[in-house]
C-alpha cells in the first residue's frame, strides 16, 4: 500500500494549489482525479470553457471590431459549433499542459480513479479498467468541486433541455435559446449567445 504524507481528491483549482502547496513544504503529496485529465470543473465545464467561448464568439463574429470597422464587420459569415469546439480543444489542451507540468514540477503524483474512504486514512481508488489499489495518507483533502443540480420534473437529455456544463458538447447552435437563471454562469452564456 502507498503511503503519502497528503492526498487530495480532485484537481481542480483548489487541490492543485493545495497539493503544489503542500509538496513545497516537502510533504509527498499525491492528486487523485476520476477523469482522464486532471483539472476539474473549473477547466474542462466552467469557468475556462466559458471564458474560451466568449473570447472564440466576440473574435470570430467580429463583434468586438466592429468599433473600428462598422457594425457590418464579420470575420466569418456563418460560425459554426464546430468553429467554437475547435478554439475550445486548443485551449483546454494547452491548459492541461500547463497544469500537467506544474504538478511534475513539484513531485505531486496524480492518480487516475476514483476515491473511497476505507477508514479515515486509507482509500481505494478504482482506475478507469477497473484495477483497485489501496493508499494511505495522514492528511486527506476533498476537493471534488461540483456540478449542476437537476430539479425533478426536469427532462434534461443534453439535446434541448441542458445544464451549464452541456453547453461545451454542443453539436449545432441553437437559433433560440432560453437561460433558466440569472447568476453568473446564465448571463454570462446569456450574452455569448445573444451576439450570434
Amino acid at each position: 500500500m502507498k503511503q503519502y504524507d497528503f492526498l487530495v481528491i480532485g484537481s481542480g483549482p483548489a487541490g492543485q494549489k493545495a497539493a503544489i502547496q503542500a509538496a513545497k513544504f516537502g510533504k509527498r503529496t499525491a492528486v487523485i482525479e476520476r477523469r482522464a485529465v486532471i483539472g476539474g470543473a473549473a477547466l474542462h465545464t466552467g469557468t475556462i470553457p466559458s471564458k474560451t467561448l466568449r473570447e472564440a464568439v466576440l473574435y470570430l463574429t467580429g463583434w468586438s471590431q466592429r468599433g473600428l470597422y462598422g457594425n457590418g464587420y464579420r470575420l466569418k459569415p456563418k460560425v459554426t459549433s464546430e468553429d467554437l469546439m475547435q478554439r475550445l480543444h486548443i485551449t483546454l489542451k494547452h491548459e492541461i499542459e500547463i497544469m500537467q507540468d506544474q504538478m511534475a514540477r513539484n513531485g505531486v503524483e496524480v492518480i487516475q480513479g476514483f476515491a473511497t474512504f476505507k477508514d479515515d486514512h486509507r482509500l481505494q481508488v478504482e482506475s478507469a479498467v477497473g484495477e483497485i489499489s489501496e493508499i494511505q495518507a495522514d492528511k486527506i483533502l476533498v476537493a471534488t468541486g461540483t456540478q449542476p443540480q437537476w430539479p425533478e420534473g426536469i427532462p434534461f437529455d443534453n439535446t434541448t433541455i441542458i445544464d451549464s456544463d452541456g453547453i461545451v458538447n454542443l453539436k449545432a447552435l441553437p437559433k433560440t435559446m432560453i437561460i433558466v437563471g440569472a447568476g453568473v454562469i446564465g448571463v454570462e452564456y446569456a450574452s455569448i449567445f445573444s451576439i450570434f
